[in-house]
């Protein structure tokens, strides 16, 4: 079968299209062949090294795909031969015309929910964990989202306009600000430009925001302080712009007056707590199966063109998924 595999971490060229061998699903495993493949910033921390839970080289990318199942290893039960399934694996592999995968992280796909929106359903899944499971406790009337035009930061957006919630959506470029206020965004900041903390005081009345989800981070991190509301939260859920320059713990004291908290999320969180995982995954999957959400597709490609998709996520020019089919 064909596959992309890397066997060296690097930029987009170390992606090849190879033959490989086609793997035989064991116990409690599945084979499943490919409808649709999603590409995602995760997918660049396999390929430059950066993603801690990758496998030993040369190794396939990938944590999302949608496909029908080919094969069930011994004592795999709930699923069969024929159904549509979305498969989900944070060790990669996905990047191929067939998977086998762990009963485990295969989930059967409704029939009314396509297979090119189903490889989008694993950012939905964070986008409902951040809002409902790491925000637990905070009653949020107004949301900021910082970096808002990704895969994970529209899907946020569209959550937060399914509950009524005021969601700010901070971006870098008038482009993607009109993207972000196409997928429900009440207000957009285009940050390269206009002074993010100024104008959601401004928005806000002055109280801030009382949830700030971000996965760029930076040098300028600890500015989100300013604009938090008081017994605010603030969730980074990934680093993309490095760490913050100013210590944040004492930025924190100096923001006391407004009892601020910072937590670092992943989805890993769940890995030894599968029934968590479940409720996320269920919870998700009923708002895809009752069409109220759709993710935004943004280039449809062939598998062997996987560089060209790492290429436009290198450039930041990905609004939505990129979808690659086999």
């Amino acid at each position: 079968m064909k596959a992309i595999q890397i066997a060296a971490s690097g930029g987009p060229e170390v992606l090849d299209y190879a033959d490989v061998t086609t793997p035989s699903p064991g116990d409690g495993e599945v084979l499943v062949r490919a409808l649709a493949i999603g590409v995602g910033r995760p997918d660049v921390l396999f390929r430059t090294g950066a993603y801690r839970w990758r496998p030993p080289l040369p190794a396939i990318p990938g944590a999302e795909m949608s496909g029908t199942i080919e094969a069930l290893g011994r004592g795999v039960e709930g699923l069969r031969i024929g159904e549509r399934v979305l498969v989900y694996r944070f060790v990669g592999g996905c990047y191929a015309e067939k998977v086998v995968a762990s009963a485990s992280d295969v989930t059967a796909l409704p029939d009314n929910v396509d297979a090119d929106d189903a490889v989008s359903i694993p950012n939905y899944q964070v986008a409902y964990a951040l809002l409902n499971v790491a925000a637990r406790g905070i009653e949020s009337k107004a949301v900021y989202v910082n970096g808002a035009a990704g895969g994970i930061g529209s899907a946020i957006i569209q959550l937060c306009r399914l509950n009524r919630v005021m969601v700010i959506a901070g971006a870098s470029s008038d482009g993607k600000c009109a993207f972000a206020q196409a997928q429900g965004a009440d207000y957009t900041i285009n940050y390269a430009r206009d002074n993010a903390v100024a104008r959601v005081l401004e928005l806000t009345g002055g109280r801030g925001a009382d949830l700030i989800l971000d996965h760029i981070a930076g040098k300028d991190f600890t500015d989100n302080l300013d604009m938090l509301a008081p017994l605010g939260l603030i969730v980074s859920f990934n680093a993309l712009g490095g760490l913050p320059e100013k210590d944040l713990f004492k930025e924190m004291r100096a923001h006391l007056p407004r009892s601020p908290a910072v937590r670092c999320f992943t989805m890993h969180s769940f890995d030894h707590d599968p029934a968590a995982r479940a409720r996320v995954a269920q919870a998700t999957l009923d708002l895809f199966a009752a069409g109220k959400v759709k993710p935004p597709v943004f280039a449809r490609l062939n598998l062997s063109e996987a560089r060209r998709a790492h290429e436009m996520l290198d450039a930041r020019q990905a609004l939505g998924k990129i979808i690659l089919k086999p």
